[in-house]
């Protein structure tokens, strides 16, 4: 009989191991399928955007992760946006996502209501409406990026505008002002900074060194990276793209300021969602959203600065020119025309 008891031992370990394998991988399914389980929705946000598509569907896709509520996301050009809210179009729509210009317009029209919270008291000033009618999310600054080989070569590297002006052994690549309102950002801000005749003397010296006028931000910042120009004028966010994907650049802020286009969020005055469209606010404000974007390639700086990944961003403390909002969109019209007639049309 003792002969056959190592036998029987063995025989239950190995019952033993079936049993808790089965009773593992049950408590698996389930707890997979509780994890794929449908939860209905039970709340929309209707918004109006400017931002890119693809950008919008991935904060309305994790958005509804999180809070449950499904955001509508309905992109929209600058101006058919206003002539809605003009023309009395947009009763469906609880909360404005675009540029801060084009809040600002809203304001001026009274359909957005002022909104307040601890997470929006932080935002420094000059990224919000004094009145609390809108609140930047995130900004885009402009930089100069440098090709590395340039900066190793050359003991002098142009660290201000009026020193790329001067620089007559350099060459430049940025986008086209007429194309892009980021770039075109650039003009409006030093046009305040430093009056209008000065900036466009300042653009005359630049257009002489400029090997392409680009349609797209990203170029100027893949020229400087294949060498074919030492530095760009362009938005931080490609510029990081292009860091990420380990082109030989880097990035050097203006010291004597720069521009940026911020990104803003208002809520519609005749919304009867006033509650669930701030806690999307307070959302947009947190470090969840920004970690999102940044797996997906989109590099902002958000206005949040106690946010860890405000805290990431090595140039957090640059140097702002003043803001261009005080410019009316028919002086940024004769700025820009200016600007081609005497600067981009010239040989």
């Amino acid at each position: 009989m003792r002969r056959y008891i190592p036998l029987l031992i063995i025989g239950l370990c190995i019952v033993f191991m079936v049993l808790a394998t089965l009773l593992y991988t049950t408590q698996s399914v389930g707890k997979k399928e509780q994890a794929n389980k449908f939860i209905p929705v039970t709340k929309t946000l209707t918004v109006y955007t400017t931002i890119p598509v693809e950008m919008a569907s991935i904060i309305a896709s994790e958005y509804q992760k999180d809070a449950n509520i499904q955001v509508n996301f309905i992109p929209i050009a600058k101006e058919d946006l206003i002539n809605n809210f003009q023309q009395n179009n947009a009763k469906d729509v609880d909360m404005v996502l675009a540029d801060s210009t084009v809040l600002e317009e809203l304001k001026s029209l009274n359909a957005l209501t002022s909104n307040i919270s601890e997470e929006e008291d932080i935002v420094k000033e000059r990224f919000k409406d004094n009145n609390n009618s809108w609140i930047g999310v995130w900004y885009d600054p402009i930089v100069f990026c440098y090709n590395l080989d340039y900066v190793k070569n050359n003991w002098q590297i142009p660290l201000t505008w009026n020193d790329l002006a001067q620089n007559n052994n350099i060459k430049i690549a940025m986008t086209d002002f007429m194309v892009a309102s980021a770039a075109a950002n650039v003009l409006y801000s030093l046009s305040q900074d430093k009056n209008i005749d000065n900036t466009m003397l300042l653009m005359q010296q630049i257009h002489a060194k400029v090997v392409r006028y680009a349609k797209y931000l990203s170029t100027p910042v893949r020229m400087v990276g294949m060498g074919e120009a030492d530095v760009a004028i362009a938005v931080q966010s490609e510029t990081l793209r292009y860091i990420n994907d380990n082109y030989p650049i880097s990035i050097i802020y203006p010291k004597d300021g720069t521009a940026y286009q911020l990104t803003a969020v208002g809520i519609v005055k005749d919304s009867n969602q006033q509650v669930e469209a701030n806690n999307f606010i307070k959302w947009l404000l947190s470090d969840d959203i920004q970690i999102s974007l940044q797996k997906n390639r989109y590099y902002y700086v958000p206005t949040n600065y106690t946010s860890l990944t405000y805290k990431e961003f090595a140039g957090k403390n640059i140097r702002f020119l003043e803001k261009n909002t005080i410019f009316d969109e028919n002086a940024k019209k004769a700025i820009l025309d200016e600007w081609v007639t005497n600067v981009r049309l010239k040989n």
